[in-house]
């Protein structure tokens, strides 16, 4: 049975097409209409998930086509597989590295990083012609076969498996041992037991717990950054100097101010700009990721136009009740179903995973990789429980939420072990009410939306 699709509207068309072009890193660029062709012609017919209307699995009836930043996001994401397989084909070096962790040193030494979600997208995106449903099956599918090859107590397996089933040209799959995740140490090792023993292995070991001050601790991680740069040279072939380290620093900390000044123009608007999924799009972008950093960082630099234009005539983020209930999500890959949420009164209006890395700016005086080091050893998401949760409590107040939910996968101890620890803490400070909640595949399903909705409603 064919699926009602959701799709571009010609009305928005002429506004859009007189905002600028995407600028990736190899010099090329994509125009408006390159883009607006995509979204209403080429993408609905490749990837018909991506735009098919089921608000059970947060497809939305209502998206905001009046904001070209979203759209472009949008093309970033769908494009995303062919750019690597064409990247690949063209030479390109690609890391798989974990999700709490900037990439400033793989830009660097001109490797393309990608984290987990990214991953995922470059593989499903191999798969065309897929509604929602059968998109979301095929993920399972290899989600399953993961567990029984690595472990099933892995929380989720992060995209190793397409990695380990030789299926995406993966050339080194380096993350940091961070606190965020219990299992990345795991899954590195994995590897060396894998059908692919082609692909180069290493741990960017990471002191952890209380050590951000330590002179030792920030020299040992600031060698292990070298290291990690000596070996993606090998893949490159080339030598990436302290110099090229600083120019990918100052590049990721212009994006990362960016998102700052993005996130706090939009908790500063008496009415919600945008819609859940746009505020993460927009505080996410920070990151410079879909694969490009140059791309991302032309795409993030027209933003700040757009919503400053929305948070100055009171633009209401569409789909959205009148006041709704604001919540702060806390956990490791984890989401709620967002447009349920809104349509039962409420809206996400900030999380904690991701944005501590934003967060994290370095300096650019100095030896680039003590700096980076010291940055990296001072993210709010890997200190002790006391300090994260005072972190999160001033991030809840800048948002101005309501109500705040832990989520933690089956499998990741780290964020099961201290989520209670965390909301007390929260709670004792603030005052506001918290849940939490164990979840395996995201808030998707109909009973873990409903626990949700129950919360929403308390509110």
């Amino acid at each position: 049975m064919s699926k009602k699709l959701f799709r571009y509207s010609e009305a928005n068309k002429e506004k859009f097409l007189t905002s600028d072009d995407i600028t990736f890193s190899d010099g090329s660029v994509a125009t408006p209409e390159e883009v607006w062709h995509y979204l209403t012609e080429e993408g609905p017919e490749k990837y018909p998930h991506a735009f098919e209307i089921n608000i059970n699995q947060g497809s939305r009836a209502i998206r905001d086509e009046t904001f070209p930043t979203l759209l472009k996001t949008q093309y970033l994401a769908l494009t995303l597989s062919d750019r690597m397989e064409k990247a690949k084909d063209n030479g390109k070096s690609i890391a798989f590295i974990q999700g709490g962790q900037t990439i400033d040193p793989y830009t660097a030494a001109d490797t393309i990083a990608l984290r987990p979600f990214n991953v995922g997208n470059w593989n499903h995106g191999r798969h065309h012609g897929k509604n929602i449903n059968e998109n979301a099956q095929i993920r399972k599918e290899k989600k399953e076969k993961s567990y029984h090859d690595m472990t099933f107590e892995a929380c989720q397996t992060a995209g190793y498996e397409h990695i380990q089933e030789g299926n995406l040209r993966v050339d080194i799959v380096a993350p940091y041992t961070t606190l965020r995740c219990s299992d990345v140490s795991y899954g590195v090792e994995a590897h060396r037991h894998g059908p692919n023993q082609n692909v180069k292995l290493y741990n960017v070991d990471f002191p952890l717990r209380n050590q951000a001050d330590k002179p030792w601790a920030i020299e040992y991680f600031s060698k292990n950054l070298r290291k990690l740069v000596g070996l993606l040279d090998e893949t490159t072939g080339r030598t990436t100097t302290e110099e090229d380290l600083l120019k990918a620093i100052k590049l990721h900390n212009e994006g990362r101010r960016l998102s700052i000044e993005l996130s706090d123009l939009w908790w500063s608007a008496d009415i919600p700009p945008t819609n859940s999924d746009d505020r993460q799009t927009l505080s996410s972008l920070g990151h410079l990721e879909y694969g490009d950093t140059q791309a991302s960082l032309s795409v993030l630099k027209e933003a700040k136009k757009f919503l400053a234009e929305r948070v100055e005539n009171g633009v209401k983020g569409p789909g959205l009740a009148d006041n709704p209930k604001r919540l702060f999500v806390l956990g490791s890959c984890v989401w709620v179903n967002n447009a349920r949420s809104e349509a039962d009164g409420a809206i996400i209006v900030g999380k904690d995973d991701g944005w501590s890395t934003v967060n994290a700016l370095v300096d650019e005086e100095g030896d680039p990789f003590y700096n980076l080091a010291k940055a990296t050893l001072n993210y709010p998401y890997e200190q002790g429980i006391e300090e994260r949760a005072r972190w999160t409590i001033d991030q809840i107040k800048k948002s101005r939420a309501e109500g705040v939910i832990f989520i933690h996968r089956w499998g990741c101890n780290t964020q099961a072990s201290i989520s209670r620890a965390v909301v007390d803490v929260i709670k004792r400070e603030t005052g506001i009410p918290t849940y939490i909640h164990e979840s395996e595949f995201g808030l998707q399903h109909e009973q873990e939306h409903n626990r949700v909705s129950a919360f929403i409603e308390m509110l």
